[in-house]
C-alpha cells in the first residue's frame, strides 16, 4: 500500500509542475550584424557552417560569404591521414573521391574570401584551378601538398607569385618557374618548404619574408640562404633517410636571429655561418660534427683516423667571432670526440644560456680526455653564462666534469637544470654535488635543479617547439 501510495504522490506532483517554458523573445544571435556572423561562421568547420543554411532565411546565404577555412583532408571519416604507411592501398578507397567532390562544391556554391587553405588530396594536374581561385579571393594561408607528391611536382603558377595577400605558405614537391619576376609574394611572412628546391635567388625576391622552414631528405647542392627581412630559420631532415644537402651556407642574412637546426643536421651537412651579424640562438650543435664554419672558425673531422680527429683552421671570409649569440643548444653524441665542445663554446664569447642535449642511454662515454677542462682555463663565455640546461644526464664522468668547470668558473652562473635520465635519489643528488664541487662555485646565486627527464619536458621545450611544430 506504501508503495502505491507513494506512486500517486509523485504522479500529483508531476502533475503541479509548470510546463517547460517556450523560448520567446527576438532571435538576438540573427540581428547581428553580417560581418560578426561571418567572423563566428569561419571558426566552424566547413561542413557545420554549411549546416546553418537551414536555420532560417536570414542563415540561408551566410556562410556563403564568410570567409572560408577548407582542408581538403579533414573529411576523413576514419581519421586516416594521407602520409599514414598504409595509405596508398587506399587510393582507390571512396572517401578519396567523395572528399574530392566535396571540395569542387564547396568552391562552386562558396563566394567569399578564402582565408586558408589546404590541398593534400588531388593530383598536380588537379591543382591550378583551386590555386587561381584562392589567388582571385584573397587567399592568406596556402598548404599545397600533390597527391603524388613522389611523382610529378606541381608547378606554382605565376598568378601565386603575385599574390598581395598570401602571408603564409606551404610547400612539398612544388616547383617554381624557371624565370621569375624581381620580386615575389610581396607580402609573406612565412614560407615552409619540404622536398623543394630553393635556388639562391628566391628569397631576396620575397621582400616581406621572415621565417623560413626547410624540411628535406634530398641530397643535393649546397643550400645558400641570403635575405636582407629573414628573421628565423629552421632545417630539418627527414630522419629515415639519410641523405641531406651537402652544405647549408648563412651567406648574407642582415636580420636573422634563430637559426634552428634538427639535432642531426650537422652531422651530414657542412653548416657555414659566415655573415648573421644579429643571431641571438643557434642551435643544434652536434659534437659528430661533419664540418662547421663559425665565423672565421672552420672545425673540419678527419675520418681516415680513428678515433676521429678534429682540425681547427682559420679562414678569412665570415665574420670574426659570433659574438651576438645568446642562447646555444649543443647535441652530445656517445662515441663523438668531447674535445670539439671548448672548440665549439670558443666561438660564442657572450653566451648566456646553453642547452645541452645527451646520448640516449648509459655507456661507453666515447674519446673523453681526462683533465681536458682544466686545460681550457677561462673562456670568454663564462663571463656571461647564466643558464645551463642539461636533457639526458646520467652524472657520468663526462657530465661531471663539464659541469664542474661550469660551476668554479661562471661568475655570472643562476641555474644549472639537470633533467636526469635515471630514478633520482637523495643519495645520487648529494654524490653528484659533491662531484661538481657546487661548494666552490664562483656564482654565489647559483641554484643547481634536478629533474626527473620526459620526452617533452617543459624546460627544454624551446627547441622542442621550434623545430617540431
Amino acid at each position: 500500500m506504501s508503495s502505491l501510495s507513494s506512486l500517486k504522490k509523485r504522479k500529483r506532483e508531476t502533475k503541479s509542475l509548470p510546463a517547460p517554458s517556450q523560448p520567446d523573445g527576438p532571435d538576438l544571435i540573427s540581428q547581428l550584424p553580417d560581418c560578426i556572423l561571418h567572423s563566428i561562421l569561419s571558426l566552424f568547420h566547413v561542413r557545420d557552417a554549411a549546416r546553418t543554411s537551414v536555420l532560417s532565411s536570414r542563415w540561408r546565404h551566410l556562410w556563403e560569404a564568410a570567409p572560408l577555412r577548407l582542408f581538403d583532408d579533414s573529411f576523413n571519416p576514419n581519421n586516416r591521414s594521407p602520409y599514414d604507411d598504409c595509405y596508398y592501398h587506399f587510393v582507390s578507397d571512396p572517401w578519396l573521391d567523395w572528399s574530392r567532390n566535396a571540395v569542387s562544391s564547396i568552391f562552386d556554391s562558396h563566394h567569399g574570401p578564402i582565408e586558408s587553405l589546404r590541398l593534400s588530396l588531388f593530383f598536380s594536374f588537379q591543382m591550378d584551378g583551386f590555386v587561381k581561385t584562392a589567388v582571385q579571393r584573397g587567399i592568406r594561408e596556402l598548404n599545397l601538398v600533390p597527391f603524388n607528391f613522389d611523382r610529378d611536382p606541381y608547378k606554382l603558377p605565376l598568378s601565386l607569385l603575385f599574390c598581395n595577400t598570401l602571408h603564409q605558405l606551404s610547400l612539398q614537391n612544388c616547383t617554381f618557374p624557371q624565370a621569375l619576376p624581381p620580386s615575389i609574394f610581396p607580402n609573406l611572412r612565412e614560407l615552409r618548404l619540404n622536398c623543394v628546391s630553393l635556388a639562391d635567388y628566391l628569397l631576396p625576391k620575397c621582400a616581406s619574408l621572415e621565417t623560413l622552414l626547410i624540411s628535406t631528405s634530398v641530397e643535393g647542392p649546397p643550400v645558400s640562404i641570403s635575405s636582407p627581412t629573414l628573421r628565423k630559420l629552421v632545417f630539418e631532415r627527414d630522419i629515415d633517410l639519410v641523405s641531406s644537402p651537402a652544405e647549408l651556407i648563412i651567406k648574407d642574412a642582415p636580420n636573422l636571429e634563430s637559426l634552428i637546426l634538427e639535432e642531426e643536421v650537422t652531422c651530414r651537412t657542412k653548416l657555414k655561418v659566415l655573415d648573421a651579424p644579429k643571431l641571438q640562438r643557434l642551435g643544434f650543435i652536434n659534437t659528430d660534427v661533419r664540418a662547421i664554419q663559425l665565423g672565421r672558425t672552420l672545425i673540419e673531422q678527419h675520418q681516415e683516423s680513428s678515433p676521429p680527429t678534429f682540425v681547427v683552421n682559420v679562414t678569412p671570409y665570415g665574420m670574426n667571432l659570433l659574438s651576438s649569440v645568446k642562447t646555444l643548444a649543443i647535441k652530445i653524441e656517445l662515441f663523438s670526440d668531447k674535445k670539439t665542445i671548448p672548440i665549439i663554446l670558443k666561438c660564442f664569447p657572450c653566451l648566456e644560456n646553453l642547452d645541452i642535449m645527451k646520448y640516449e642511454g648509459n655507456g661507453d662515454e666515447g674519446y673523453l680526455n681526462e683533465g681536458m677542462w682544466e686545460e681550457q682555463g677561462s673562456l670568454s663565455f663564462l663571463d656571461h653564462l647564466k643558464t645551463v640546461t642539461v636533457k639526458g644526464f646520467w652524472g657520468d664522468q663526462c657530465d661531471v666534469e663539464l659541469l664542474r668547470y661550469l660551476v668554479v668558473r661562471g661568475n655570472m652562473l643562476q641555474t644549472i637544470t639537470l633533467l636526469c635520465s635515471k630514478q633520482i635519489t637523495e643519495k645520487f643528488v648529494d654524490i653528484k654535488k659533491r662531484q661538481i664541487c657546487i661548494e666552490n662555485r664562483a656564482s654565489s646565486n647559483l641554484a643547481l635543479v634536478f629533474f626527473r627527464d620526459t620526452k617533452r619536458n617543459a624546460h627544454f621545450s624551446l627547441w622542442n617547439d621550434m623545430i617540431h611544430r
